[in-house]
């Protein structure tokens, strides 16, 4: 039964810990961004230096990373399915142990937050610049640092991506 439940957690505890995580910065960040105009208080403040006068923008991303195929949701939609398709058929014949349910979890738990923004907004809410460079949200965070240690894992732990037995 532990073992299960050992199981379940790791291919569900971090993806939904990544979504709960995301949903709520991104209301709170929805509200702090209409409460000082009401109160006339600023709450925001930039989490990298010189980013201070950009923390109360949301950009509507309308793109995919790095802005690709922006204000394009067919295109978008089309390479989502294939990702997940082209994922889908990699698992299939896998059996993933050890950090690869972490990673894959991440993944997911990032990717269906930006996808509830699309489906909510029509864009994702992004709004953590860095450096001037990009701005960025939680699930971008789930989606990168899941994507980190999946390759880290199939690099230094291979014995996580083993096939299933026939």
């Amino acid at each position: 039964m532990k073992e299960k439940k050992k199981d379940w957690f790791r291919w569900v505890g971090p993806g939904l810990l990544v979504l709960i995580l995301d949903r709520l910065v991104k209301w709170l960040h929805l509200r702090m961004t209409v409460l000082p105009e009401k109160v006339g208080v600023d709450l925001h403040f930039g989490f990298f230096p010189g980013t201070a006068d950009k923390a109360r923008q949301t950009v509507q991303n309308t793109g995919m990373a790095f802005g690709l195929f922006q204000g394009n949701a067919g295109m978008i939609l089309i390479a989502s399915v294939l990702l997940l398709t082209a994922c889908f058929f990699l698992l299939r014949g896998m059996r993933p142990s050890g950090l690869a349910p972490i990673a894959l979890s991440m993944i997911l738990g990032g990717a269906v937050g930006n996808m509830i923004d699309r489906l909510l907004y029509g864009y994702v809410l992004d709004m953590f610049p860095f450096f001037n460079w990009f701005v960025f949200n939680v699930a971008d965070v789930g989606v990168v640092a899941g994507a980190i240690l999946c390759g880290w894992s199939l690099l230094f732990r291979p014995q996580d991506w083993s096939k299933k037995e026939q």
